[in-house]
């Protein structure tokens, strides 16, 4: 619903902008015509009517569980349901995720079982269900879940409270506002139109430099965040406690680098975090100064003191720096590059220092950039832009949730896990385009869309040849099974399926731990292993381990020279280079690229040595992957317990 539909309450008379509402004796407050008590009333009557209330009443030995649309909506729905009907024996809430298991938590799990096992009526209202007791979830009668108010349940609490139906109250103006801000808006005494002004004057102000924020969903809806939401969730309650006047602005960790490939979702989860927080965001960039300018200095810098300006005079805002790689390196800037940026580049880290040192400013500046590695350390250091939180690609429990999410009633009750698995290697945005691909099939063929359509844009029909196929089926296998073989990691996934110009991918969760000179050998090997599986099967190398800067062999080169000219793992502890400056070196220390390609021509070798060893479980994986286009980390090992068996019926009959 866009906004108030006159149809939907035919019986009563709209507010006129010229008419004044009738005085009328003011409600007491806190009494039952106020809106903080009518509020959670008009959120569960619209959601399941009188109907599913007079149940709610009415039935004994009734458990209850409301999901609420928000922290903020917990508390009143508590005191509307626990003031309603019946005696409950046993009510709960919960509105934040405990620290630690608590006593109390002991005590309202006993609690709701007793209450539970002696036929006693219980409820429980959180907006996680999983902060509220395991028994009582599982064992509801009810299990209400419930969305965000909109404009018809506000408008239908505003007619209640002023006896006048309002005009032009839009969805987008109650989204923006949490629970409180809503109910201070609708006042006894007061006209429809001035509860309306008063709630659009209370979203302006929130969101009237980022309106899109208001679309976006909240932090707890997104999926496959990892740390980088913990970190926005965390953010959330400081502020919540800043509002309660608990800590200090200064106490709030608010200013962080979000790195990760592009589309994985860095820009949605700022929006998120911008309605979830109840504050602005004021988004700019490097590009966004030159459009907004004619890209003189003079003009790149007054570009920056107004962004700033306009993140200071909305706080608590977040201002929200994206693609901030594109403010360059000083340490990799040409000596002419030099004499144009360093005064911009100085100024920006002065101006930040104000922002973020400031005891009044209440601003938190986040940026976002696909190249961390390239960021000037200035910004990033204690003070500033001080922790760098990488989002990574989604997984397949993620890539579920972010199907479900972009569906929205499409598909209800089907299981997306495979799918998911079939899009590993997807990100966010990925998922948007296949989800409208699949739309845009139902929809050419009049009808409502069903799991095929998303199948069939998630690994569309296969035109590649059959001997292109098996190389890349081998090819994905080699570098599963080198990672296998040497113990550096789960293997999480291994497709071939076609997306972008990706051929295929095997997905290895190498624990993230930090590697000896060992551990990094045996990556390189398994960067190597596709090549290695290609020429021990296939007899040939074809073209898909080289090519690009992201290749097997560029990352293979990169790694080696590394440990070189950075790790000191090779003949010398001297620092010349991190990943991001080995290219350089290479290119002009025909000594360094005698020892690298050395080091790598080793350990290929290797390689080569361990898909001989392990040809038939490289094989089965390639066969399995030409007919499954898809192998799981359960599939995977199923397999290799498959061929080690063989190998010992075969060592059994040979002795």
């Amino acid at each position: 619903m866009d906004s108030i539909d006159e149809d939907e309450f035919p019986d009563l008379e709209l507010d006129q902008d010229e008419e004044p509402t009738p005085a009328k004796r003011p409600a007491k407050i806190g009494g039952p015509r106020t809106a903080s008590e009518l509020l959670p009333q008009a959120l569960i009557e619209n959601a399941i009517g009188m109907e599913g209330i007079a149940r709610i009443q009415e039935t004994r030995a009734f458990c209850l569980v409301v999901q609420a649309p928000s922290p903020d909506w917990v508390a009143p729905l508590h005191r509307y349901l626990k003031s309603t009907g019946k005696y409950w024996d046993f009510h709960h809430s919960k509105s934040a995720a405990p620290k630690y298991r608590s006593p109390q938590d002991d005590l309202a799990i006993e609690q709701a079982t007793r209450a539970l096992t002696s036929g006693g009526r219980c409820l429980g209202v959180s907006h996680q269900l999983n902060y509220l007791p395991p028994a009582m979830v599982s064992a509801a009668d009810m299990h209400l879940v419930l969305p965000p108010p909109n404009a018809k349940v506000v408008a239908a609490v505003i007619r209640a409270v002023t006896g006048r139906l309002p005009r032009k109250l839009e969805d987008q103006t109650i989204a923006a506002l949490d629970f409180d801000e809503i109910a201070s808006a609708i006042r006894s005494g007061s006209s429809a139109k001035a509860c309306v002004d008063r709630l659009r004057a209370a979203a302006a102000k929130k969101v009237h430099h980022d309106k899109s924020i208001i679309d976006a969903p909240r932090l707890e809806d997104l999926h496959g965040y990892g740390k980088a939401k913990e970190w926005c969730e965390d953010l959330v309650a400081d502020l919540e406690a800043w509002r309660r006047g608990e800590i200090p602005f200064t106490a709030i960790s608010a200013n962080v680098v979000l790195a990760g490939v592009p589309g994985v979702g860095k820009t949605t989860l700022m929006k998120s975090l911008a309605r979830s927080a109840g504050v602005p965001l004021i988004s700019t960039s490097v590009s966004a100064w030159f459009a907004n300018s004619p890209g003189y200095l003079d003009s790149i810098i007054k570009q920056i003191d107004s962004v700033f300006a306009e993140a200071r005079d909305a706080a608590p805002a977040i201002l929200f720096l994206d693609e901030i790689d594109a403010v360059p390196n000083r340490a990799t800037l040409s000596s002419r590059g030099a004499d144009w940026w360093l005064p911009v580049i100085t100024h920006l880290l002065t101006t930040l220092d104000g922002a973020i040192s400031g005891a009044t400013e209440n601003v938190m500046v986040i940026a976002a950039t696909n190249h961390p590695e390239r960021l000037d350390s200035a910004l990033t250091r204690s003070g500033r832009l001080s922790r760098i939180i990488n989002i990574p690609r989604p997984d397949a429990d993620a890539l579920a949730g972010i199907f479900r999410q972009h569906l929205g009633a499409d598909l209800p009750g089907e299981d997306l896990s495979q799918a998911a698995a079939m899009a590993m290697g997807a990100t966010g945005a990925d998922v948007v385009e296949l989800v409208k691909n699949a739309r845009r099939r139902a929809r050419a063929a009049q009808r409502p869309m069903v799991l095929a359509d998303l199948m069939a844009a998630v690994a569309p029909d296969e035109t590649r040849s059959t001997d292109l196929l098996r190389r890349i089926a081998v090819h994905e296998a080699g570098h599963a099974v080198i990672a296998h073989a040497n113990g550096m990691g789960r293997i999480l996934g291994i497709s071939i399926v076609q997306s972008g110009d990706t051929g295929g991918f095997a997905h290895i969760d190498n624990d993230g731990r930090l590697p000896t000179k060992q551990d990094v050998e045996k990556l390189v090997m398994q960067r190597l292993g596709g090549r290695a599986a290609e020429e021990v099967l296939l007899g040939l190398v074809g073209t898909g381990s080289g090519g690009s800067k992201d290749s097997d062999l560029a990352v293979a080169t990169r790694q080696v020279a590394l440990m070189h000219l950075g790790l000191g793992m090779g003949d010398s502890l001297v620092y010349r280079a991190d990943e991001s400056g080995v290219d350089s070196i290479l290119s002009f220390d025909a000594r360094m690229t005698a020892l690298v390609e050395e080091d790598l021509q080793r350990l290929y070798a290797d390689a080569m040595a361990l898909a001989r060893r392990h040809v038939d479980l490289i094989e089965a994986v390639a066969d399995d992957l030409q007919v499954r286009r898809h192998i799981g980390p359960g599939r995977f090992l199923e397999l290799v317990d498959r061929v080690h068996g063989a190998r010992q019926m075969k060592e059994i009959g040979n002795g």
